[in-house]
């Protein structure tokens, strides 16, 4: 089956070179994604591919890059993998066989995941119509993706399957101190965001349209001018 494993990099080298091993035979369809500041990611006899955007994305960015270049691909279904967990041959190939299994039962299966989303397998065709929100960067984008995903009737299956998560996690903020405070800065603004838009917290959303909007707005046509100079 043609597929990828997309990871998204920007700190901590030793983590994903343990991702990286953690994968084995599959490490040739690894995809990582340099967020890093610089950019400058380089790893000695790696077999996969290094993807670098033309400047570092946000988790919500990169996953809708990540859909874009699964479709370019013509990959049916494409996984995303934590830069700091920790997997193996057998629970990707297990997630295979799952995911053959829905599709051969005709479900709507979006989302496979293994411990959330540490590890999860996606099913392209489904995925297309759905972007992630661009006005939540980092926290509650995944929440917001998820809950769309339900209310749309695309199942989100959690398969149980059982992978590592180096240091507990979040090891991309707590290694960056500009990025931590960046997230502390605006926690609250994004959760307020999730809140008004689904009219709850997670788990206690109210809405089944964003922002209870359930008349659609009217289809506007603007004419921008060019900008006047001097």
């Amino acid at each position: 089956m043609n597929f990828q494993i997309y990871t998204m990099y920007v700190n901590r080298k030793d983590l994903l070179q343990d991702a990286i091993r953690s994968v084995g035979p599959y490490e040739n369809r690894l995809v990582v994604l340099d967020n890093s500041l610089t950019q400058d990611l380089a790893l000695e006899g790696f077999s996969g591919e290094i993807f670098k955007p033309h400047a570092p994305l946000f988790c919500n960015q990169s996953y809708n890059l990540i859909l874009k270049l699964a479709q370019q691909r013509e990959q049916p279904v494409f996984f995303i993998m934590h830069s700091d967990a920790v997997v193996s041959q057998e629970v990707i190939e297990k997630l295979l066989v799952i995911a053959e299994t829905l599709t051969q039962q005709q479900r709507r299966w979006g989302v496979l995941f293994t411990s959330h989303d540490v590890l999860c397998l996606c099913n392209t065709e489904i995925l297309k119509d759905f972007l992630w929100d661009q006005y939540l960067p980092l926290y509650y984008t995944d929440v917001d993706y998820y809950y769309r995903l339900r209310l749309a009737g695309v199942e989100v299956l959690e398969t149980h399957l059982s992978v590592g998560h180096q240091e507990g996690g979040s090891t991309t903020l707590q290694a960056d101190l500009a990025l931590k405070t960046f997230v502390q800065s605006n926690y609250s603004a994004w959760q307020h965001y999730y809140r008004e838009k689904w009219g709850g917290e997670r788990d206690q959303e109210r809405y089944t349209q964003p922002f209870n909007q359930t008349i659609p707005l009217p289809n506007v046509s603007v004419t921008l001018r060019p900008a006047q100079h001097g």
